[in-house]
């Protein structure tokens, strides 16, 4: 078991990764994870059968980089609001600055009309470095439990 210290601090790093994304500070989001590191969304089916095929991958800070370009600049998408709740975060095991921890995770959008959707619905396998005594993610895998999203996913997960 690991001290409660760690714990608050990893759920600590969770919440801001949200709010981040929530508060429309999308600029800030690469910032979450190591400069080699791997991020993908991915469904359920293929999660099982050990497919990589997602509507999102990245393997580099730069690529997480060159995403928030492509959401700022290139992206033609109707406007809306994203809330992400994440809970049951859970440190699996510890490996000196290595922590294996799951998630469970839901994201909400509300499109410009004032509709809100259940976006997505899943959970995080991720591998969070605390090497230079700041959580960052070294990889981050979102298992989603359908097989299809509901509209087109903008933003990150």
């Amino acid at each position: 078991m690991t001290d409660l210290n760690l714990h608050l601090k990893i759920n600590d790093f969770y919440t801001r990764y949200a709010e981040s994304i929530c508060d429309g500070d999308i600029e800030t989001w690469p910032e979450f994870f190591t400069e080699k590191c791997l991020y993908r969304i991915i469904p359920k089916t293929n999660y099982d059968r050990k497919l990589r095929i997602g509507p999102m991958f990245a393997e580099s800070k730069g690529a997480l980089k060159d995403r928030v370009v492509a959401i700022k600049e290139t992206l033609v998408y109707s406007a809306r609001s994203i809330t992400h709740l994440v809970s049951g975060v859970r440190i699996v095991s510890v490996q000196g600055d290595l922590l294996k921890t799951r998630s469970m995770l839901a994201i909400y959008q509300t499109l410009v009309d004032g509709t809100t959707h259940i976006q997505l619905v899943g959970r995080t396998f991720d591998s969070i470095d605390l090497g230079d005594g700041t959580p960052k993610f070294s990889e981050r895998i979102v298992v989603f439990d359908s097989e299809l999203l509901a509209g087109a996913l903008v933003f990150p997960a």
